[in-house]
């Protein structure tokens, strides 16, 4: 997890760059694990490690948004129910 009082400045333009590519984004939450997310577009949740690392990337856009999403999702493990 990224030190985020120490990249402040990096996850406000990250934030902003994404919004200047008409990409719709939240304010900041704090899950229960302390972690901080944002919601992405219509039907995205991004943590702010995921955002640094599309900023790093060059991918602040709604098609580097979707392909870290669907990394994310194929590298999830499909829900299993009990007692299967």
């Amino acid at each position: 997890m990224s030190s985020y009082t120490d990249r402040t400045d990096d996850i406000v333009r990250a934030v902003q760059l994404l919004r200047q590519h008409g990409v719709a984004v939240g304010f900041p939450m704090q899950t229960a694990d302390g972690e901080i997310i944002f919601s992405v577009g219509r039907d995205f949740t991004l943590t702010t490690d995921q955002i640094l690392e599309l900023l790093e990337r060059s991918e602040l856009n709604s098609e580097g948004v979707r392909k870290s999403v669907e990394a994310q999702v194929s590298a999830t493990p499909p829900f299993r129910r009990r007692n299967q």
